[in-house]
């Protein structure tokens, strides 16, 4: 994978550089920017107390009421580097988050891997151009704006899915056999490399 060029962002008169991060229009889902540490705190700083960041040409805040997770280390290299990302919220309204670093990783494979995860319905991964297609003809996917990471906002809702295989499966549009090949079963447990 290719190394992402690093945005400079300012707070305050402290300069940081980001080399990822991911926007729910300009609001925070993820965000990875290292630097001084007086620079990492002022920009913390900023951020917790409701005000906008620039990195690049994208403007970018917390969600107001948001809850996010915040992990300050140092780098191989010793420069401190902080991490901001918005807490999965178990009673949010279906709305669910997938970020991943491996370009390789496709949307489809992003959004069955949050349905397995987060879905009271249960979905096969020979479904997955189905339920993919499906998601983009009821808007319940939308791509984030990134850099250096990939990610996906999904909505879910669990009774509209349900209904829709239920249909899908009378039809024939989808196959009942749900025996999974060897292959599949590995491609489908495995994380996603998703953050």
């Amino acid at each position: 994978m290719e190394t992402p060029k690093l945005i400079p962002i300012q707070a305050e008169g402290f300069h940081a550089f980001t080399d990822a991060f991911a926007l729910d229009d300009s609001w925070i889902v993820f965000l990875s920017i290292a630097g001084h540490k007086d620079a990492l705190k002022a920009i913390r700083a900023k951020l917790f107390t409701n005000r906008w960041l620039s990195a690049g040409t994208n403007d970018m805040s917390l969600l107001p009421r948001g809850r996010y997770i915040t992990v300050t280390r140092a780098l191989l290299s010793g420069t401190p580097h902080m991490a901001i990302w918005l807490k999965e919220d178990q009673n949010n309204s279906g709305a669910h988050y997938t970020l991943t670093l491996d370009p390789k990783v496709l949307e489809p494979d992003l959004y069955l891997w949050t349905l397995a995860k987060h879905s009271a319905v249960p979905v096969h991964p020979r479904w997955r151009a189905w339920l993919y297609k499906r998601a983009l003809k009821n808007q319940a996917i939308e791509t984030l704006t990134s850099h250096g990471i990939h990610g996906v906002k999904i909505s879910l809702n669990d009774e509209n899915l349900a209904e829709d295989i239920s249909n899908a499966l009378k039809r024939g549009r989808l196959k009942k056999d749900l025996e999974i090949e060897p292959q599949l079963e590995v491609e489908f447990d495995s994380p996603r490399r998703a953050v």
